[in-house]
């Protein structure tokens, strides 16, 4: 046997920069492995090769040296500055729909806007309704739009009532009241008094907390824009009001109404240009979902035809294609939550609809799971950590290597790491990764000093029978003193080691399991069965989902056309329907085929050993874990295959059902047909920074409770007696919450708002406040400060440097269309027409932050509209146009947002960093719910299971994916977040990120594959596994307890855990054995060929081995959390003695885990 070194980790690498199928990890929870030095494998260099693909067609191949001059000369290629791809990928007619009904709304708004009639119907905040059209934009279905209009216009009304309450009761307090002064005297200030002041003070805190903390609390969601407009709202009237000697209602007015023409205009332009449903919508949304499948499986076709030692054998398209495919998912979940209010003409109901998108979900989810068999036959793939420390020289430890599939490339990568000059100061740790019988992963450390390193790099070939031993301590009997810290001694000192105690028992655990040293060439004959039992499967399911996203396409073509025949209508259905069914039919066939005749050709290599009709081979049969992995990929593919065929199914029985178009009207009840709550998933979920750590968007409140039967508990108060004790219980409750995240936060942005605005009302200060229109600076430094410090200290940067771009834009456009004058409404009108679709397409498609796109358009429609206001409408003070006014709303919004900046560094103050925290204890917290119910779901017998608990599994699954992948995105801004403490650790939380959400992958995968088992299949797998052991299953549920508590609160971890999970896990392990004892369970109990042909044996093995991969992660899980928090509680020579106690005597150590030795 031979063993080989792992491929070293670059220090270098940020995680940031894989790819998302990267984080898509499998069920065996290996990443794709990469081969850096594949081009060592090439032929002589300065010859060029003309080779067959999988497909059989030629395609040329370069050498080195052509390579490098082809790399040379692209350097003299021209390349933009930024990533333009977006304007390629949303270039079509569909998607400039949109772009051109939001343009003509707002140019219909600027038409209100340059004829004075309706300039001064609409008031002296006319530029408003410019503000607010790129602000909410008409771009979505008119159900949307309705909605959000709604939501804005209460918002305004509601801030306005505010208003009036406020200035009725400063009014009261008001020395003299003189209703009929001239408003050239009102903006002097000297009719500002202190009472009344005040009053307007507190009513502005109170206002902006409250929409501050809707804003927070909602996250995203329909309620944003609304919440941003009633606090401008707020700032500009209670900055103005404040001048009037009397109580001035109008200024309210003012705000309301240009608000108003707004929504209605954007309202029936959304009736009556290019009208979009939300039905249309979904349809488009679930292709996006399906047609990366189609690509999935072409490629798994390609793959499966390539050699497995070749160096061009990556399965990286095929998770890029999952990945595209499943982030389509948090769109589509965003767009159901509307189907139920559309209303819509056509052939199928917006039910309809819905009801497919269960079967997207569950294909999305097995396109994953599709993939694992090329990560499982990686030997690259990731292994167990093995935490560094101090080595113990002269204590053996057991262990055989094992021999790698690409040996050069091991050996370059041997190289590559001793020829390295630089030398860490921490001792080394070489890992030798090598492979189980059960197909799983092992890890063996050799530690070293530096200066030794290069003589501990083993050779492939020289080392093939003996393995030098070695173990781990954490520190040394004389290292218990107190060390104070001096002056003198301020050099960085290196990290103490973590995961020790979970990295012995593995290097026991793995002693026992080692690969077989001809496993590249049963992989590759294991890869050749699986191509030829799998391919006919697999083509018959690329045709199918091309059809079905076919269908969704040309579902509705024919329902306004009115003038074609009921016969020609009706011919064209059936040609339809008859097409479906035959693709149907060949799919069924194909299945058919596959699950009683094709599958079976992955067993022909252990036929002569466990079949009594054949003579026994003396050829050694492959070790079992190949037969697992092709049991794994033809799983995922059967189900595929079968969902694929549900789906086709369910569009014929539509297809039949539906005939006619007709008015399909909300089914929703008028209560709730327009409720909202921050569980639901928003449009713009993916891309929002006000998002709350402790809340799942896509999970259903009633979830987090584990089905309902825990609660927790108070632990300083009873449950209430009577009803005085429920009041008071309700009341602290209420007191208590305003100590929460979003409610303090609230109340710092509220007394910032006011912080702000006092130059406005001082009476020494408020006319040139007034003058000079410090109100931007106000509401620009009160919606950039957020509850995270980075997210704040970003704000500062791109709000400022849209802000100027946005300024230049505005004034090029202004000079453009009236030159050195004073305004034309027929030259603003027609640059704004020709401008407008351009500046909507990027205003709706640019995938940067949605902030900073929105205050770019915001602050040109504020220099175009507020230049004409200035120069064509009597105000008491104007603040100029152009250029000039340009320059003052760039310089109000640096000292807004600068302000906001230094406020955010004040108590209460939360960083990203925290946010990152709190995020993945909520998910690991959710993730131990799932798994839960997941269990009770096996447990539970099949007439009882309900299909709305299965339903509730899959999305919470989908959320908390979608959950963990925005945090990358919004990490991002932790870069801008200034920290004494040091650096971030970036690759440790990455790490986390990975794992959590490969272990929501395998909790997908053994859902799915439970609720194919039958019962007495159920309860073996149960038993095998040990999920119904309750010693067991109390200890991964106090694993993940640990590890939500400790990433929650920041506290470091026991140095004993339960971890590692995986030797007990493993106590009822018997390769291709049912069980391990004689058990009531009705299955076979003798291993033969029959057994291994039958579907549920087949089934059973996919669900041990993805409970192996879940187990597996989370004890990754707790030494990747143990990196982060660190650990606590150290007990000298626990695990140690007997360890070492029990190797000398050359037995094996009796329990993994040594609670007793303590």
């Amino acid at each position: 046997m031979r063993f080989r070194r792992a491929q070293p980790k670059s220090s270098t690498t940020d995680p940031d920069e894989k790819s998302s199928g990267d984080n898509a990890t499998n069920a065996s929870g290996e990443a794709d492995g990469h081969d850096e030095d594949g081009q060592d494998h090439a032929d002589s260099e300065g010859q060029d090769r003309l080779e067959k693909d999988a497909h059989g067609h030629k395609e040329l191949r370069f050498s080195k040296d052509q390579k490098g001059e082809m790399e040379e000369g692209r350097k003299y290629e021209f390349k933009l500055p930024f990533d333009v791809r977006w304007i390629q990928s949303n270039w079509s007619w569909s998607k400039w729909k949109p772009a051109i009904r939001s343009a003509i709304a707002n140019w219909i708004s600027l038409i209100l806007v340059v004829i004075p009639a309706t300039e001064k119907l609409i008031g002296q905040a006319s530029f408003l309704i410019l503000v607010a059209g790129f602000m909410s934009p008409p771009s979505d279905p008119f159900v949307a739009v309705l909605e959000r209009e709604i939501l804005i216009m209460a918002s305004v009304t509601l801030a306005w009532a505010w208003l009036c309450l406020a200035a009725k009761l400063a009014s009261l307090a008001r020395v003299s009241v003189d209703p009929s002064v001239s408003p050239a005297t009102v903006f002097t200030g000297q009719y500002i008094e202190a009472a009344p002041t005040v009053i307007m003070a507190v009513f502005l805190f109170l206002g902006s907390s409250f929409f501050l903390y809707v804003k927070a609390r909602q996250g995203p969601g329909p309620f944003i824009f609304g919440t941003i407009l009633g606090c401008i709202c707020l700032d500009l009237s209670f900055t103005t009001a404040n001048f009037f000697p009397y109580p001035y209602y109008a200024i309210g007015q003012a705000i309301v109404v240009p608000i108003a023409f707004h929504s209605a205009i954007s309202l029936v332009v959304s009736l009556l240009v290019f009208p979009s449903t939300v039905s249309a919508q979904y349809r488009e949304r679930l292709s996006g979902v399906l047609s990366p499948l189609v690509t999935v499986i072409s490629e798994h076709r390609k793959l499966l035809q390539t050699c497995t030692t070749d160096p061009e054998f990556s399965a990286s398209a095929i998770t890029a294609a999952v990945g595209k495919s499943e982030a389509g998912l948090i769109p589509l979940a965003a767009s159901g939550r509307l189907m139920k209010r559309d209303v819509v003409w056509c052939r199928f109901s917006p039910t309809d609809l819905v009801d497919l998108q269960n079967w997207v979900r569950r294909l999305s989810v097995r396109a994953n799971g599709l993939g694992i068999y090329f990560t499982l036959i990686d030997p690259l793939r990731e292994r167990f950590p093995v935490t560094p420390a101090a080595s113990r020289p002269g204590t053996p430890a057991r262990g055989t290597p094992s021999q790698s599939r690409a040996q050069s490339r091991a050996a370059s990568r041997d190289r590559e790491g001793s020829d390295n000059g630089s030398l860490p100061v921490s001792p080394a740790t070489e890992v030798t990764h090598l492979e189980s019988e059960g197909g799983e992963d092992t890890t063996r450390v050799h530690i070293s000093t530096p200066h030794r390193r290069r003589s501990h790099v083993v050779n492939d070939q020289s080392h093939s029978h003996h393995l030098p031993r070695h173990s781990h301590r954490t520190r040394s009997p004389h290292r218990h003193r107190l060390h104070l810290p001096h002056l003198t001694h301020l050099t960085p000192q290196p990290e103490q080691a973590v995961g020790v105690f979970e990295s012995m028992r593995y290097l026991d655990i793995e002693a026992a399991h080692l690969s077989h040293p001809l496993a590249a060439h049963y992989t590759q004959r294991a890869t050749e069965l699986l191509r030829e039992s799998c391919d006919d499967l697999l083509g018959s399911c690329e045709k199918a989902i091309h059809d079905a996203c076919g269908w969704l396409g040309t579902m509705n073509k024919s329902r306004f056309k009115f003038w074609q025949k009921d016969g020609e209508r009706e011919k064209r259905m059936k040609e339809r329907e008859e097409g479906m069914e035959k693709v149907a039919e060949e799919l069924r066939g194909t299945l058919g085929t596959f699950m009683h005749e094709k599958r079976h050709l992955v067993l022909e290599p252990y036929r002569s050993s466990l079949d009594p009709r054949l003579v026994a081979s003396l050829q050694e049969i492959p070790p079992h874990r190949h037969l697992f992995h092709c049991y794994v990929y033809q799983y995922h593919l059967m189900r595929v295959a079968q969902l694929v065929l549900e789906m086709l199914d369910d569009m014929i029985k539509k297809e039949k059902e539906r005939k006619r178009a007709r008015v399909w009207f909300p089914t929703v009840p008028l209560s709730r047909l327009w409720s909202w709550n921050n569980w639901e998933v928003a449009e713009n979920v993916e891309h929002d920074d006000d998002e709350n750590p402790d809340v799942i968007q896509g999970m259903a409140p009633e979830w987090v409770e584990d089905l309902g039967e825990p609660s927790r508990r108070d632990p300083d108060a009873l449950p209430p007696r009577n009803v005085f004790e429920m009041i008071s219980c309700r009341l602290y409750g209420l007191a208590a919450g305003l100590g929460h995240g979003n409610a303090l936060f609230a109340l710092k942005a509220g007394l910032f708002t006011v912080v702000l605005s006092l130059p406005s009302f001082l009476s020494s200060s408020a006319t040139f406040a007034y003058e000079n229109r410090f109100v931007w600076g106000v509401f620009m430094g009160q919606l950039t400060l957020a509850r995270f410090r980075g997210d704040t200290s970003f704000g500062l940067v791109s709000r400022i440097l849209s802000t100027f771009l946005g300024g230049v834009v505005g004034i090029t456009i202004w000079y453009i269309s009236t030159g050195s004058g004073r305004g034309n409404a027929f030259g603003l009108a027609a640059v704004c027409a020709v401008c407008f679709p351009f500046f909507y397409f990027a205003r709706i498609y640019w995938p940067g932050p949605p902030m900073t796109n929105i205050i770019f358009f915001v602050t040109v429609a504020l220099v175009v509209g507020y230049s004409w206001q200035d120069t064509h409408l009597a105000s008491p003070v104007n603040p100029g146009f152009g250029y000039s006014l340009a320059w003052k709303r760039f310089v109000l919004v640096t000292a807004g947002v600068t302000a906001a900046f230094l406020a955010s560094f004040l108590p209460p103050s939360t960083t990203l960093r925290r946010y990152q925290r709190r995020t993945f204890a909520t998910s690991v917290n959710e993730i131990g719910a799932i798994y839960c119910s997941i269990i009770s779901f096996a447990n539970t017998p099949k007439d009882a299971r309900g299909e709305a608990e299965q339903q509730e599994i899959i999305r919470s699954l989908i959320a908390i994916r979608a959950k963990l992948k925005r945090s990358i995105g919004l990490r991002e801004n932790i870069i801008y977040e200034f920290s004494m403490r040091g650096r971030w650790p970036l690759e440790r939380y990455h790490t986390i990120l990975e794992l959590q959400l490969q272990i929501s992958y395998l909790l997908s995968h053994l859902f799915s594959v439970i609720e194919q088992l039958e019962p007495s299949w159920t309860r073996a797998f149960l038993r095998r596994t040990r999920f119904i052991d309750p010693d067991f299953v109390g200890d991964v549920l106090a694993v993940i307890s640990l590890i939500s508590t400790a990433l929650r609160m920041g506290n470091p971890l026991p140095q004993i855990t339960p971890c590692p999970l995986l030797g007990r896990f493993m106590a009822h392990q018997d390769g291709l054995h049912i069980v391990e004892e004689d058990g009531d369970y009705g299955l076979p109990r003798t291993l033969n060929i029959d057994t291994l042909e039958n579907e549920q044996y087949m089934f059973f093995c996919v669900a041990v081995s993805t409970s192996y991969g879940i187990v597996t992660r989370l004890d990754r899980l707790m030494v990747a959390t143990k990196e982060l928090v660190g650990e606590q509680y150290h007990i000298h020579g626990v695990g140690f003695e007997m360890r070492f106690g029990e190797a000398e005597s050359g037995t094996r150590p009796s329990s993994i885990r040594p609670a007793r030795d303590a």
